[in-house]
């Protein structure tokens, strides 16, 4: 590889510090395009041992192994392990904990992408295994809305801010420069995306998206009541098929916030609740949970915390907000510009919601 004077210095940095071992955590980080990922890779292979990558979504993990990362995983696949399952038992629930024989503890080095979205107790529980960890993060996102920022507390050790020529010419990263850079995004085609009038999208373009992203909870709801209809859903129930969106961490079940899972049994309801059996989109286990209806309907703000507490919290999955979206990845991306909404973020928001896409983005203003 030809690196560039600071990427070279990157490597070399990272080199000391995974020598002398003087802090577990090394803080890489640098805008998209700069080449943080490729650099990663290059430092997995000078590792004599192994190492893990990990990202804090499964869709996040899948997009690492696309770029070479092989054996990418969930944070939470690298530390916890099923306790206890019961697959002849459709309402078992597999309790995830953390074990010392999960890969973390083989694992000469942990590279962590999207390392913004690392909470407190998962970020602990990650460096309780004693493994020097190289975190990998992106400053011009917008910080997350409540948890996370665990590892992005402090000032990195190494900002890349040059982004290198061939990046240059990739659409999405030459958007996410211009964004960076006070510029607009002007309307028409870019490669395989694009910048189109709001008028002018039609239902194929959102149903040929991996993804649609939103900024106002307003937009979601219309967008995924929208989609449930050209997808023949209706009623205001999951049906077998559905995609849904975690809206709140549960270690115990394997749930994250932010993770798409998808609906592959329903179970009747209980104790007021709905109970579904959910797989991750990148697969995986059934995980069961239960669900208060208000959270499909609306209003569950109206459920008082200590009923709200022991139950699950998911929602549709179709449309979901920057915000939520944070720490993930899909080839696909339609992001509706609502940028006017988050007044001086703005550019931070638009910036997060271009690079959530790894192929395509359809910009929709």
């Amino acid at each position: 590889m030809d690196w560039s004077s600071q990427q070279d210095n990157a490597l070399k940095s990272v080199s000391r510090w995974y020598r002398d071992r003087d802090a577990q955590v090394f803080r890489l980080f640098g805008y998209a395009g700069t080449g943080k990922t490729t650099l990663a890779r290059h430092i997995a292979e000078e590792v004599d041992g192994d190492v893990a990558f990990g990202a804090f979504t499964g869709k996040a993990a899948h997009v690492l192994r696309q770029k070479g990362c092989e054996g990418a995983g969930t944070i939470h696949s690298l530390i916890y392990r099923p306790a206890k399952t019961d697959d002849d038992d459709p309402e078992a629930e597999p309790m995830f904990t953390i074990r010392r024989d999960a890969p973390a503890a083989d694992a000469h080095l942990i590279i962590i992408d999207e390392c913004s979205m690392v909470d407190e107790e998962l970020g602990r529980d990650l460096l309780s295994f004693g493994v020097p960890v190289l975190v990998l993060g992106d400053p011009a996102q917008l910080p997350p809305v409540k948890g996370g920022g665990f590892f992005t507390d402090a000032e990195p050790d190494v900002m890349l801010t040059e982004v290198h020529r061939q990046a240059a010419d990739n659409p999405i990263i030459r958007l996410s420069m211009d964004i960076r850079e006070g510029r607009t995004p002007e309307y028409g085609d870019l490669g395989d995306s694009r910048v189109m009038n709001r008028r002018d999208v039609d239902a194929d373009i959102i149903m040929d998206a991996d993804q649609v992203l939103v900024g106002r909870n307003l937009t979601r709801s219309k967008y995924n009541e929208r989609i449930r209809a050209l997808l023949d859903f209706d009623g205001s129930v999951p049906c077998v098929g559905e995609r849904l969106v975690c809206l709140r961490n549960n270690k115990r079940k394997g749930l994250l916030n932010g993770g798409i899972w998808d609906v592959k049994s329903r179970h009747g309801r209980k104790a007021g609740r709905l109970r579904f059996g959910l797989t991750p989109e990148d697969g995986g286990r059934t995980t069961q949970v239960s669900v208060y209806p208000e959270f499909f309907a609306g209003g569950a703000e109206t459920i008082p915390w200590p009923k709200r507490r022991n139950s699950d919290e998911f929602d549709y999955g179709y449309a979901l907000t920057v915000h939520k979206s944070q720490g993930s990845q899909w080839d696909n991306v339609v992001l509706f510009d609502e940028s006017f909404a988050f007044r001086e973020h703005r550019d931070r928001w638009l910036y997060t919601g271009i690079t959530r896409a790894a192929k395509k983005i359809t910009i929709v203003r």
